[in-house]
């Protein structure tokens, strides 16, 4: 493969961008004033099974559209066909759930935008392995690192305003927010389509297995061919379980713990995400950079001791300035192990199955928020129940999160070094 420009770079990562902006426009934002607007006595519970959910579709349907993107014949490649189609059934399924009169139709239309986002995102993946030599596929990781969180920022920020015009707008104001995603979907597909067409030498596909082989092993891993995989897997699903039980449960925890009135912890919350986005930006593409030279591992390692050292601070500091500094820790963690460890999972997979197995490994991401969340419903309430305490359950999940950080770094010490990973480019 010949070296890519940063623009082409930044051109394969814009439906990155996209599925980011997706989520973050959907939760909290959208969703939220749906469950509001048709099951308010119930917004927990609905909101609960509603994304649990679409976890489970995402788990099950990207690996099996990997398969089918990996052996894809098409005069536009691979991968093309399917951010097409995915693309169009977003914008549908937006409109769905924005309109919906109930919320079993919301049910239904986020079930089928988990569908349609993981038809684009399962063999989107897939491009940094088939279109970016090995040499930079810590910066482009790093790329989109920084665009996902670029993406998370603005994402909340404008859904956020937009819906909360409803009052004045009615459902005009639902329409523009999702209309937003929807037009940055259009614009990745446009981009994409121009930057990204594939070569006959990508396109090719050696595999002799008929496609329904292929679909039956769908979600098998041949560990002994490919034994970094199960490493990697394991060191994914740790740390995200630990970010994501960071960030969910924090408004409640500036609540309960800090004891900042609603409002002040929203503003605070606020301030907290700016910062952490700013951690995360500053570090992403020089980690992918560092990677790049000096290898995958050391820097995965670094950031789950860095996050370890930044969690473990928040369970003893309570003035709001300390836990900023805190959060700051935590976050260059957070952007070293974005860049690092999704250009990991891209040297690792072969290349002519790159969708199916990165379809496996985002199950390590959806696992890891799954079992975040079940961690924290089901402790922290309990907990500060039983000993009469408003922190105790935080403090119990802060320091499992903490714990997790630290086996993540630990569990992905076993995995082998191909010495061309590490080999410093010559360009």
């Amino acid at each position: 493969m010949k070296h890519l420009s940063f623009p082409r770079l930044l051109a394969l990562m814009t439906f990155g961008f996209a599925l980011t902006m997706l989520s973050n426009t959907l939760e909290p934002a959208v969703l939220g004033h749906k469950v509001l607007e048709l099951v308010p006595d119930r917004r927990n519970t609905a909101l609960g099974f509603t994304t649990f959910a679409g976890l489970l579709v995402a788990i099950l349907v990207q690996p099996i559209i990997g398969v089918l993107s990996d052996r894809t014949r098409s005069h536009w490649g691979r991968r093309l066909p399917y951010f097409a189609l995915g693309t169009l059934l977003v914008t549908v399924c937006l409109l769905l759930i924005a309109l919906a009169p109930d919320f079993a139709l919301v049910v239904a239309g986020v079930l089928l935008i988990q569908f349609a986002s993981n038809t684009v995102q399962g063999p989107w993946q897939a491009l940094i392995p088939d279109q970016v030599p090995e040499s930079q596929r810590g910066r482009a990781s790093g790329i989109k690192a920084t665009l996902d969180i670029l993406a998370f920022i603005i994402g909340r920020l404008i859904a956020g305003q937009l819906v909360g015009r409803y009052a004045q707008w009615g459902q005009a104001a639902i329409l523009a927010a999702i209309a937003v995603p929807s037009l940055i979907f259009l614009v990745a597909l446009g981009v994409t389509a121009i930057t990204a067409r594939e070569g006959p030498e990508v396109a090719a596909n050696p595999s002799t297995r008929t496609m329904r082989q292929a679909l039956a092993g769908s979600f098998r891993v041949d560990f002994r061919a490919h034994p970094a995989f199960g490493w990697w897997f394991a060191n994914r699903l740790l740390f995200w379980a630990a970010f994501i039980a960071l960030q969910t449960f924090l408004l409640f925890y500036a609540i309960d713990v800090i004891k900042l009135q609603q409002d002040e912890a929203q503003r605070y919350i606020s301030l907290l995400t700016t910062v952490l986005g700013a951690a995360l930006v500053l570090v992403s593409i020089p980690s992918g950079w560092i990677s790049d030279r000096f290898g995958r591992k050391p820097v995965v390692v670094a950031a789950g001791l860095i996050a370890t050292a930044g969690t473990a601070a928040l369970l003893i500091v309570r003035d709001l300035s300390l836990i900023v500094i805190a959060a700051t820790v935590v976050g260059i963690g957070i952007g070293m192990f974005l860049s690092a460890n999704w250009a990991l999972v891209t040297d690792i997979v072969p290349r002519n199955e790159a969708a199916r197995y990165l379809g496996i490994a985002n199950i390590a991401t959806a696992g890891g928020s799954a079992i975040a969340r079940f961690l924290g419903g089901t402790l922290i309430d309990p907990l500060n129940q039983a000993l009469g305490s408003t922190s105790a359950g935080y403090i119990a999940l802060y320091a499992i999160a903490a714990v997790f950080f630290l086996l993540s770094a630990v569990v992905i010490i076993p995995l082998p070094t191909p010495a061309k990973s590490i080999a410093i480019p010559s360009e």
